[in-house]
């Protein structure tokens, strides 16, 4: 059995190994960490494992399961109250740092007794900053050190030692104290969680409520007449009779009545389908016109439906995992901090044993300097602000991974409908004088193409009577005495009514013509498709020029998807794809070399969303697509996607000079602090200047400029 849980704490590759290497290690049950998602996905046996020992084991290595709303909240509450009241105490130790720098800003005296920062460190360090002593332990006892350790380190070796100087040194004017440096650091980290959380927060999480769309009841056929029956309880072989406008609540096939079915919901087709005897209907899906009855063929994990749900599962496991540039470096850099630190102590004993005390300020300086303040703010201070002006522009970013993805792209597949097309069918040319009379005849029906006629319309709508729908095909009606037929070209000719219009290009194109008639001959017709977005044509041009192949992929008929590909100057086209062969479709093609992103909108996408390497989901599209895409485009435009990838590099090499810069700044800081000529004091004051200039530089986006088309 497979179960996914939310977990509010997972920040970085360390989290990943830390709860794999758990479960690992228990029967039965294994562990898959989606570090971006923050989600964890297990794979157990239901006989000895039930969700409440899932969320156990997880809190039992200090991991929190967010199983419900209310759970999120509370955590944002904790994660809210510990920012600020760590703002509250540092900023009094945090002005005390002016005293170590001789600046006359005058500090008052009582900031400057040892006990009073003791009493104002404290609560900092061990309530504030209990989440990095919590994660530490887990981290040594799964072998795997991180970040957190060297926070727990370099803040308590600082507060020890101050603890040190403050019971050694009755006057507390003279006494090295770095209670200010413990406080900082707690502080700084926990300003760079926040804003790592923000950029993770923007995103709904609606992976997990998929099976909300399904019906929760069916009204059953059984000896007694109809009852309604939880849908757990509807077995194979049962009749499910579906009312018109009722959600279908089963997978089987129709045994009696015919129906438009609305599938977009399943396939991203705004066009209704006709359904009759002997056709397959899915759950989840809309009856929209006539009472059908259903026999059931398929249940629980066979329907399409959670088979959906089960590919965007299996997807999101296997899609490359590329971890944050900080955590991949922070699994050599830790270990090598530590040991550069405790080398520092023992070559001072070494050198000078009557001056032990130099030797161990000198440690806390290696520690506190290399303390990953400004590693931890890199990436979420530059994607925090990529962020924000990404969605003053429309696009909603979901996590770190993409910026490093998104640049090495050379293919875009596009789910047509809703993506390429504006997914509502529209009329685009008339022949004759017969709008009047098809707006008259539709205003009685209630199909996408009614609504296309009706949009063409603004007149008044004549009163028809007599009215015979024949659904799928057309229907006729009275207006004003006289009688008028409208529908396909095999209807009229069912009706010997001959049709002198050449037609056959529409055809070819694919789009769908509706022909117009008295009971004589035919009067005219209109044309309808579902129109390309307005910028298509030009971002498929913009594609070419950067080596960016266009791929479209739709579940339309080959004639009608070569037509479309043609007029967009797509070369490469793939038609009829069934809604779970699309992730199938962008494996092979990253099988053949390609890097490749997918955009679409509709919950048939998800699976093709989570399978590329990028994903982007149209909002106008399912909340499920928009929960397995990397991006989120909250605007029909296509222009988007570029602006997301130009953002997205722009903030990657944002990121890059911040590594450049925090990094350099420890490379060269670390020997001068092992060297004794580095105060703690001023390491801290560093670390905080390292990472003042890590937000400085990520600020700098701000003067990004989007291209225009």
């Amino acid at each position: 059995m497979k179960e996914a849980i939310k977990v509010s704490n997972i920040t970085c590759a360390n989290c990943a190994q830390t709860i794999t290497q758990y479960f690992d290690d228990l029967d039965d049950i294994k562990a898959d960490v989606h570090v971006t998602s923050k989600r964890v996905t297990f794979t157990f046996d239901d006989q000895k494992y039930q969700l409440e020992d899932l969320v156990h084991h997880l809190s039992i290595i200090g991991y929190h399961a967010i199983m419900t709303s209310d759970d999120a909240k509370k955590q944002r509450k904790k994660d809210a109250f510990d920012l600020i009241l760590g703002t509250i105490l540092t900023l009094p130790l945090l002005y005390t740092m002016v005293h170590h720098l001789g600046l006359p800003l005058g500090v008052p005296d009582f900031l400057m007794n040892g006990y009073v920062q003791w009493a104002i460190a404290t609560p900092i360090l061990f309530y504030v900053g209990r989440r990095f002593f919590y994660q530490t332990y887990h981290q040594i006892k799964s072998k795997n050190l991180g970040m957190d350790a060297l926070v727990v380190i370099g803040t308590t070796s600082a507060y020890i030692l101050s603890i040190i100087e403050t019971l050694s040194n009755p006057n507390m004017m003279m006494a090295n104290l770095y209670f200010e440096t413990t406080a900082v650091i707690i502080w700084m980290v926990l300003i760079g969680h926040t804003f790592e959380n923000r950029v993770k927060e923007k995103t709904s999480d609606e992976l997990f409520t998929l099976m909300s769309l399904g019906a929760k009841e069916a009204r059953v056929k059984t000896k007694d007449g109809l009852v309604m029956i939880p849908i757990s309880q509807v077995k194979l072989h049962d009749i499910v009779v579906v009312l018109a406008n009722e959600k279908i609540p089963v997978d089987g096939k129709i045994i009696s009545g015919q129906t438009y079915i609305d599938e977009q919901m399943l396939t991203g087709e705004s066009m209704p389908v006709v359904k009759t005897i002997g056709q397959d209907v899915y759950g989840a899906t809309l009856n929209m016109m006539e009472t059908i009855e259903v026999e059931v063929l398929k249940e629980g994990h066979e329907t399409m439906l959670q088979s959906i749900i089960n590919t965007v599962m299996e997807t999101a496991l296997i899609k490359p995992k590329i971890q944050r540039i900080a955590d991949q470096i922070a699994k050599l850099f830790v270990p090598i901090v530590v040991m550069i630190a405790l080398m520092t102590m023992i070559v001072w004993t070494l050198i000078d044993p009557n001056n032990f005390n130099e030797g161990i300020k000198a440690t806390i300086a290696v520690l506190v300097i290399s303390c990953p303040c400004a590693l931890g703010l890199a990436t979420p201070t530059s994607i925090s602000v990529a962020s924000g002006i990404a969605f003053k522009r429309g696009i909603l970013y979901k996590g770190g991974a993409f910026f490093e993805q998104a640049q090495q792209l050379n293919a875009i597949a596009f789910d047509k409908t809703g993506t390429l097309t504006k997914g509502e069918p529209q009329v685009v040319h008339i022949e004759g004088d017969v709008l009047s009379i098809a707006a008259s005849l539709e205003y009685h029906a209630n199909h996408p193409l009614a609504k296309a006629v009706m949009s063409a319309y603004n007149d008044t709508i004549k009163e028809a009577t007599e009215l015979d729908i024949v659904i799928g095909k057309g229907l006729t009606g009275n207006i004003d005495d006289k009688t008028y037929v409208i529908g396909s070209k095999s209807f009229l000719q069912s009706k010997n009514i001959d049709i002198q219009f050449d037609t056959e290009t529409y055809h070819d194109e694919g789009k769908t013509v509706i022909y117009v008639a008295n009971v004589n001959a035919c009067l005219g017709y209109l044309v309808i498709e579902d129109t390309l977005k307005d910028d298509a044509i030009k971002l498929i041009e913009e594609l070419k020029k950067r080596n960016i192949t266009p791929i479209m992929i739709t579940g339309d008929h080959q004639k009608t998807a070569a037509s479309i590909a043609a007029r967009l100057g797509i070369d490469t086209f793939y038609s009829e794809v069934l809604p779970q062969d699309k992730a199938n479709i962008i494996k092979k093609l990253q099988e053949e070399g390609y890097h490749v992103a997918f955009v679409g909108d509709g919950m048939n996408d998800a699976p093709a969303l989570t399978m590329a390497h990028v994903g982007f989901a149209v909002h106008s599209g399912h909340d499920v697509a928009l929960d397995a895409s990397d991006v989120t485009l909250m605007s029909a435009e296509l222009k988007l996607v570029l602006d997301a990838l130009d953002l997205s590099k722009a903030t990657l090499n944002n990121i890059k000079l911040n590594f450049l810069w925090a990094f350099s700044y420890n490379m060269i800081l670390i020997p001068v602090a092992a060297l004794g000529l580095l105060d703690p004091t001023l390491a801290g004051i560093g670390m905080a200047f390292s990472s003042l200039m890590v937000v400085l530089n990520a600020l700098s986006l701000k003067r990004f400029k989007f291209i225009k088309l």
